[in-house]
């Protein structure tokens, strides 16, 4: 459950900071995913309900005793999920942002700092590989909410010209680091799954299943080799 207050001076600035758009995550310090609570640090992207799909997902797939990789783990929310899932499974995040990490320990998280699998042993491999990177357009980003762009950081929103710069080098990453049968699983935007087709198959996954959302728009993809 997220904080509250009931002071009224408290309140007041609460109400006060959401007057300028600031994220409510921010204001007091919590947010909910998958019913579990996240504290999330002001500066520090939140993780949106949407997600929460992807991390069942990723829970259903990750055998006990196995290994996932969280990539771009921002407060660590897939990651805390997956863990609390499949206790008996190591679990860890990367993210490039220190604060952000800090803010993934502080929810129980084991994460590294560095560019997307920078930071692991060469040796290290992964029964499941998720990951919320940045797949907004950078032409797109004028059209989020203005308190998005406003507030929220921009390393976790623009994914560059189609969206997917970062997205394809973890289709790389997760190419080399999943074990076999292993699986992939990625949040993504509209049209995205026409444009992944190549490097997915160049990665040498088989079995691609996008999913929706309940209104129907392109949210996730999940990806694996036979």
């Amino acid at each position: 459950m997220v904080a509250a207050s009931s002071d009224p001076a408290t309140l007041d600035r609460w109400a006060a900071r959401r007057e300028t758009g600031e994220p409510l995550a921010w204001i007091v310090g919590a947010t909910s995913f998958c019913g579990r609570r996240i504290a999330i640090d002001p500066g520090v992207y939140v993780p949106r309900p949407q997600t929460e799909e992807l991390a069942r997902r990723a829970a259903a797939r990750l055998p006990e005793h196995g290994r996932a990789l969280d990539l771009c783990t921002g407060a660590g929310a897939i990651a805390v999920h997956l863990a609390a899932s499949v206790p008996t499974a190591t679990v860890v995040g990367t993210d490039l942002d220190e604060r952000a990490a800090r803010c993934a320990r502080a929810n129980g998280g084991a994460v590294l700092v560095g560019d997307l699998d920078g930071a692991l042993r060469p040796e290290a491999t992964f029964d499941v590989i998720t990951a919320v990177a940045p797949y907004v357009p950078t032409a797109a980003i004028a059209l989020l909410p203005s308190d998005v762009q406003a507030h929220e950081p921009r390393t976790a929103l623009d994914g560059g010209r189609d969206g997917l710069e970062v997205v394809r080098r973890i289709v790389a990453v997760a190419g080399r680091r999943l074990t076999p049968g292993g699986h992939l699983l990625l949040e993504v935007g509209a049209g995205h799954d026409e444009l992944l087709a190549g490097p997915l198959a160049e990665a040498g996954f088989d079995l691609v299943t996008p999913w929706e959302d309940d209104d129907g728009d392109l949210r996730g993809i999940e990806a694996a080799r036979t």
